[in-house]
């Protein structure tokens, strides 16, 4: 009887995941999302309920959850995950669900991308998602065509030169786990369960979205535009898909406007953002003729929560002055003059500041504050540039 009950459960989880019998004859569609720490994503599901607090967003809560509100799980949008957790590398596949961010509980911009495609594709979808955090372009993700690294006067002063087998590392992993993905159907029918051989795929886009670690290093600033062409055309060549749809996602810690910001002014974001950008104008003019076109750049800014981020810094600032109270470091009349300076009343949140907190936040601000509201949002942005560019 215990065997029998086994063979059920194994039956109906192969019925759970199956490919739907009308998308079994439709070739696979294939979109490929890479990055670091962002594209991993730390956007917790208990977040998701802030969505309804905003007018605007709250219509996006009938779309990402079911009718018990749980987040609903892809029909026919499945996804295999690279990424670093704990001691090492692992990989994760299933139909797109939560769970394929930092952690079970937590999504990236998969999530959103994946839910918005199932729904405007007929064609079956497979993300195939690589991602570590503290990752740079210049170094870790260094296409083959950028030639070696030049590391800068004060990298050689330091003694911080980065070794010369680490210099790519991770554009050499993406790939390698692009092309063992892709192999033969036996490899795909392991993350795809129902993929027949006779359906076979198309390379259908690839999201690029990362940027923090280059942005902190002036260094790389100054090479990141001709870096990011390089990786296009690389990617495209080594693929052999020379139009192959390409969004680059555009870092937006602190929206579109950084320079308007009152915090952490010593970030060169707008200089970063300015990069990117120019990587995507400038790319038809610089990279080889049969890799030009179809290169996109979507910004994340206009999707960071602004108002969060005053939460943020009120929080972080003011437990830092209070501590300094407490050493002997600042006298209580100072606090209460850089409270005032800064705007934040006595220097305690408010009761709806908390509320806000509570219910919006689940991280850091580098990593968008690990808001449902920005990544859902954000995914949804780059499924619609992805469908805009893949029109005839």
């Amino acid at each position: 009887m215990k065997k029998c009950l086994t063979w059920i459960v194994i039956i109906l989880a192969g019925m759970l995941y199956a490919m739907p019998a009308e998308a079994a004859d439709k070739p696979l569609k294939v979109y490929i999302l890479a990055g670091q720490s962002n594209m991993q994503g730390s956007a917790h599901r208990v977040t998701f309920a802030a969505m309804a607090d905003d007018p605007e967003t709250a219509p996006l809560l009938k779309e990402i959850l079911d009718e018990n509100g749980d987040p609903i799980v892809c029909d026919n949008a499945w996804i295999t995950y690279l990424t670093q957790r704990g001691d090492g590398d692992t990989v994760l596949h299933s139909k797109v669900k939560v769970g394929y961010g930092f952690d079970s509980e937590r999504i990236g911009p998969e999530y959103g991308f994946g839910l918005f495609m199932d729904k405007a594709v007929d064609e079956p979808i497979l993300i195939i998602k690589t991602a570590w955090g503290g990752k740079s372009l210049a170094v870790d993700f260094r296409p083959p065509s950028a030639g070696p690294y030049e590391p800068s006067a004060a990298e050689k002063e330091r003694g911080n030169v980065p070794a010369s087998e680490t210099v790519g590392r991770y554009y050499r992993e993406m790939m390698r786990f692009v092309h063992a993905t892709l192999k033969d159907a036996e490899s795909l029918q392991q993350v795809v369960p129902g993929y027949a051989r006779a359906q076979g795929y198309e390379l259908a886009g690839f999201v690029w979205f990362q940027g923090w670690n280059d942005m902190c290093n002036r260094h790389h600033i100054e090479q990141y535009t001709e870096n990011m062409i390089h990786f296009i055309t690389d990617v495209r060549q080594e693929l052999e898909a020379p139009t192959l749809p390409f969004i680059v996602g555009i870092l937006g810690v602190y929206g579109t406007d950084p320079d308007s910001r009152k915090f952490d002014k010593g970030l060169p974001v707008t200089a970063f953002r300015k990069a990117q950008f120019e990587a995507v104008a400038q790319y038809d003019r610089q990279a080889p003729a049969p890799y030009r076109g179809r290169v996109m750049a979507v910004d994340s800014g206009p999707y960071y929560e602004l108002e969060l981020s005053d939460i943020y810094w009120k929080r972080r600032m003011t437990g830092e002055w209070k501590r300094r109270v407490t050493q002997g470091e600042m006298t209580p009349e100072q606090f209460e003059a850089e409270c005032a300076r800064y705007g934040f009343g006595s220097g305690e949140l408010t009761a709806q500041e908390q509320r806000t907190w509570d219910r919006c936040a689940s991280n850091a601000e580098y990593h968008y504050l690990g808001s449902a509201k920005t990544f859902v949002r954000f995914g949804k942005a780059l499924a619609e540039a992805m469908l805009a560019m893949s029109k005839p």
